[in-house]
């Protein structure tokens, strides 16, 4: 039988079946969505928000559907930004007021991380905030979240990095600082929870818990260019739908074992332990109040004027677009969503 013959033959007997079924042949909601990609540079439980978000389907619910990408730098992330390849950063005050003061137009829309978190830990032999003095700090990048933590632990410790002569290490994101800080390599270093929490228990000092330091902060928060926001208010609203819902999710607690499945496999943790950790530091660190806020980044503007003068001429309306929380807090969805929280 020949190759044609049998094609025919196939399509003779299934295309009545085909025709008759009452399912769809493809399932095309989920292509008709708008596709919305968005990057982040850290590595910790709070990209939870994020990745619980986009598979639970609580984003496609409202009507996006999101892809979650890693960009390791501000600056690539940035670039992605501008060129469309990307449709969301979420990034830290560094990343947005440095390009702001090169005259990118870009704004956070949404805070979802609004204080500061994660433990500021040193090595064993380091007993106090003295010992650092002359010693190596370890960072992911100058200017980055991981360097913004650390500078604002050494200054509330009352220690200053150029008179303390301290040295400032490019090491790597958590995972390789955390090593690096337990084979010597380093002194001290900013560790979110999910990564601190081994050492601690190793007996590393933990020198400061920033979120014990009260300290105004904007940590990781939704940024886009301002034409995207007003071209696409709809898809803007969509997130800040998935956002509030994504929280809920996350605190509620017949939720757990799937935020903590999820926080170990994207973070590729070995102790599930470590994942449970990163749970419980969502419970606190989320809030439906999830409008950007200036003290946090004006903060951070002020420490990155150290090594970047230009940011002290952004204004805090050039960076910040509160208009979709605004449309959010008013709408029925979200005084539901509140109210059902709080029974």
């Amino acid at each position: 039988m020949t190759q044609k013959l049998r094609a025919k033959l196939c399509l003779y007997f299934l295309l009545p079946a085909l025709l008759s079924s009452t399912q769809p042949l493809f399932r095309v909601d989920a292509a008709e969505l708008p596709l919305v990609r968005i990057a982040h540079g850290a590595f910790s439980e709070k990209i939870g928000i994020m990745w619980v978000g986009a598979e639970q389907g609580l984003f496609r619910k409202h009507g996006v559907n999101v892809e979650v990408i890693n960009i390791r730098s501000g600056p690539q992330t940035l670039a992605a930004l501008a060129s469309g390849d990307i449709q969301i950063a979420y990034t830290i005050p560094g990343t947005v007021v440095s390009a702001a003061a090169s005259g990118m137009d870009v704004a956070f829309f949404a805070g979802l991380v609004n204080q500061a978190d994660g433990d500021f830990i040193g090595a064993p032999q380091i007993r106090g905030p003295k010992d650092l003095k002359g010693k190596r700090i370890g960072v992911q990048s100058i200017g980055g979240g991981v360097w913004s933590m650390a500078m604002l632990a050494i200054e509330h410790l009352g220690l200053d990095p150029n008179r303390d002569k301290m040295t400032i290490m490019i090491i790597g994101d958590s995972p390789i600082l955390a090593q690096s800080l337990s084979s010597g390599g380093i002194e001290a270093t900013y560790l979110n929870y999910t990564h601190s929490r081994a050492l601690k228990e190793k007996g590393f000092p933990l020198l400061l818990d920033m979120a014990k330091a009260s300290i105004p902060y904007q940590g990781l928060a939704a940024a886009t260019r301002r034409s995207y926001i007003r071209q696409n208010p709809q898809i803007i609203d969509s997130l800040m739908r998935g956002f509030a819902e994504t929280v809920a999710f996350i605190q509620k607690p017949s939720n757990k074992e799937i935020v903590v499945r999820t926080l170990a496999k994207k973070l590729r943790l070995n102790n599930l332990q470590d994942a449970e950790t990163g749970y419980a530091t969502l419970q606190w660190l989320h809030s439906f109040d999830i409008k950007p806020t200036a003290p946090g980044i004006q903060n951070m503007q002020r420490l990155l004027a150290i090594t970047n003068p230009k940011v002290k001429s952004v204004k805090m309306e050039d960076v910040i677009d509160e208009a979709p929380f605004q449309r959010l807090e008013k709408s029925t969805f979200y005084l539901e969503l509140v109210a059902a929280v709080k029974k």
